[in-house]
């Protein structure tokens, strides 16, 4: 990025430090003799989870009731996933609820976020979605580049989303309004509503410029509250940071780790925008609030990150080059006085 100087998408790379003797015949016992056998472990434990989520989560759908269906995938999905992340590595969540007002103290209360409410993250890692669904059980979404309406998307779909590049548009038939999709899961006891309005992975380092989510009215409902939440992974070693490259290879790293951190901080509700605040909901006499505006300010204080000025779409792009270097091959760009039939591929030695 220009503005700033940070390259948001390349995995992070640790940095180098003099280690003794013992901590680098350590590193190498666990990169070449445990580390790997304790992945394969892992990871056959891993699917054994996901086979029991299937079956389980075909077992709710017998269940008619609205909130007993509820009830009954909090105690099963959410468990199932927090074992997950247990199993990976994650063994405690540093998770806190912050206020970014001076001389208010950080606590470890917890607040119960509805159905219907719309919870608003960075996005570094499909672990992201584990700890949501071991949290919240909530309802994902993919949104549009274009018309920031959002597509319901399954879990399973959610988790495999950061391996792959974001879509530009989506379909129209299966886009909606955020507002009926926050409505629908109020009425139907689905779960609070996951926004990544960055609509990309970072790595961590600075966060994109977040898409206008609730600038369209269309999208905004009075009675859903807002909050606001970071998510970081503080590693010295392997990060559980994931931008791009093989995602099964990250898992088996990921998996390789003694263990793994995650910081969770979310801001104090009353500190976080409301969509009653909106300038096409606020009545008169109100001062009306950008709602968006105000949940970039929050998360940029929140995150302790600077916000680039590239989007989703320019990590898409750099994804295109990234995997054309990795096969070898550039197309060289034609300049002017070429004749376009004589412009081979260029092949590229390194990576």
């Amino acid at each position: 990025d220009s503005g700033t100087g940070i390259q948001p998408f390349l995995q992070p790379v640790p940095a180098r430090t003099q280690q003794s003797a013992a901590a680098r015949v350590f590193g190498v016992i666990k990169t070449y003799a445990v580390g790997p056998v304790a992945s394969v472990v892992r990871l056959v434990a891993l699917a054994a989870i996901a086979a029991l989520d299937v079956v389980t989560s075909a077992l709710g759908t017998l269940l008619v009731v609205p909130k007993v269906r509820r009830g009954y995938s909090r105690l099963t999905r959410s468990a199932l996933a927090r074992l997950a992340l247990f199993i990976m590595g994650f063994h405690t969540i540093d998770a806190k609820t912050v206020s970014l007002r001076k001389g208010r103290r950080s606590t470890t209360t917890t607040h119960r976020v509805e159905s219907g409410d719309v919870i608003v993250t960075n996005h570094t890692s499909y672990i992201d979605i584990l700890w949501l669904v071991a949290r919240y059980n909530p309802v994902f979404v993919e949104l549009d580049n274009a018309s920031t309406r959002v597509r319901p998307v399954s879990m399973w779909t959610a988790l495999r989303a950061p391996a792959r590049a974001t879509p530009a548009l989506l379909p129209a038939s299966e886009a909606q309004d955020l507002g009926s999709l926050l409505r629908d899961a109020r009425v139907k006891h689905l779960g609070p509503v996951v926004v990544f309005p960055e609509n990309a992975t970072t790595n961590g380092r600075a966060l994109l410029q977040l898409l206008p989510v609730f600038e369209d009215m269309a999208n905004l409902d009075e009675k859903a509250r807002v909050y606001v939440m970071a998510l970081k992974y503080p590693a010295q070693a392997f990060s559980p940071v994931y931008s791009l490259g093989n995602q099964f290879v990250h898992l088996f790293g990921v998996c390789m780790q003694v263990y793994n951190s995650l910081v969770v901080r979310m801001l104090d509700p009353e500190e976080c925008p409301r969509m009653k605040d909106a300038p096409a909901l606020c009545g008169e006499g109100k001062d009306p609030v950008d709602i968006d505006d105000a949940v970039a300010d929050r998360l940029m204080q929140l995150s302790r990150l600077r916000m680039t000025k590239l989007t989703a779409m320019d990590k898409r792009d750099f994804l295109a080059f990234y995997h054309k270097r990795a096969k070898g091959t550039l197309e060289r760009v034609p300049t002017l006085g070429d004749d376009p039939a004589d412009t081979e591929p260029m092949e590229v030695k390194d990576l």
